[in-house]
């Protein structure tokens, strides 16, 4: 038995590296040809790797219904097809930032951080898809990250020279720390959210009239609200949109969570979404920790202050401290299921304002990265 369970796992480690290397031909290659082709530039594998993950996005909800393997298999070759390319995207556009004489990472300016979170984001959950054996979370997962790369196009898609303020190798550390810390704690949020449509549907909870138009009437709001705010002025009326399109979209998610009950029934068990929850915060959390030493490290380095209470360092330690809160209630076991569940989405809100409300909307030390 000893020695057919060994097999198994030279075996499964043996298919594990060979795909690994295909992948990475895969990728090298792709790039390799857009390099050298000239015709194939980043932005436009970005566009394709935005429609793989549409397409994928609509597989992993129609194999949430149908539960068919097949097309739930169809659905993980789709997204990680969709991640291939975009991994060639972000080395494409590395080497034309290098041949420019501009060289830096591809994550200064919001149409590069847009790109880069999407493919942290897509990595992380395409291990836990892999560890967990869940793929329901995807139905959730990937409309968000299609929906981020298809948008972000609207922004300046050009490789700029970096501001002074970011040539620095800090920029390596504090910022990759960051979007890891951001990619953790979306998981982390799609699996609460599931937990709690989950939990929904095994307390059998009735959905009345109430909870059908107050998710009609948020989701109204929330896409107009948000339509306002993203494409308004840096003005106080647009910040008044912001708050309201905040206030709806957390109004949605509690509606939808009664309204989409139905979806219990296919998804996994609620101790498998709510370990998933827990591991992606435990993670995320050191990291993001990290991230603000990080940056506190560079500010001083470059303005001569650890700590300016710039609007971007606000919110991040405000989401710190609902992540902080998350954690030490589970530990605690004062804090579980919809509770925790609901902290992280209240979490998840808090880092959407940190990512996108602040560098649209709030002028400061970060001001260079909505450019």
């Amino acid at each position: 038995m000893e020695q057919v369970i060994e097999y198994k796992s030279k075996t499964s480690l043996s298919k594990g590296i060979t795909f690994a290397i295909l992948s990475l031909v895969f990728i090298l290659g792709l790039a390799a040809v857009s390099v050298l082709s000239g015709k194939i530039h980043n932005v436009l594998l970005f566009q394709i790797s935005g429609l793989f993950y549409a397409i994928a996005a609509v597989l992993y909800i129609v194999g949430v219904f149908f539960k068919g393997e097949k097309i739930q298999k169809l659905a993980t070759l789709t997204a990680f097809t969709a991640w291939s390319i975009q991994s060639a995207a972000l080395f494409v556009r590395g080497i034309e930032a290098y041949q420019l004489g501009i060289f830096h990472p591809p994550w200064t300016n919001l149409y590069e951080s847009l790109m880069f979170f999407s493919w942290l984001a897509t990595t992380l959950y395409l291990y836990i898809e892999r560890e967990y054996k869940v793929k329901a979370i995807g139905a959730f997962f990937f409309p968000i990250v299609a929906f981020l790369i298809i948008w972000g196009h609207q922004f300046n898609t050009e490789i700029s020279p970096l501001v002074p303020a970011l040539r620095s190798y800090w920029l390596y550390l504090h910022v990759l720390a960051s979007f890891a810390g951001y990619a953790g704690f979306t998981v982390a949020f799609g699996a609460s959210v599931a937990f709690l449509i989950k939990n929904n549907y095994e307390k059998n909870v009735q959905i009345t009239p109430l909870h059908i138009a107050g998710f009609v009437l948020t989701a109204g709001l929330s896409i107009i609200f948000g339509y306002l705010t993203l494409t308004g002025a840096k003005d106080l009326k647009t910040m008044i949109y912001g708050i309201i399109f905040v206030l709806s979209l957390l109004g949605f998610i509690y509606f939808a969570t009664y309204v989409l009950k139905p979806l219990g029934k296919f998804l996994p068990k609620k101790s498998i979404l709510s370990e998933i929850a827990l591991k992606a915060v435990a993670i995320s959390f050191p990291i993001w920790t990290a991230s603000i030493i990080l940056g506190g490290a560079w500010a001083n380095e470059a303005w001569g202050s650890y700590w300016s209470w710039d609007p971007k360092e606000n919110w991040a330690l405000i989401v710190w401290l609902f992540f902080a809160a998350y954690i030490h209630g589970r530990t605690i076991g004062k804090w579980k299921d919809t509770t925790a569940s609901w902290i992280v989405v209240a979490g998840f809100i808090m880092l959407l304002i940190c990512y996108f409300g602040v560098n649209l909307y709030f002028p400061g030390l970060h001001s260079y990265a909505t450019e």
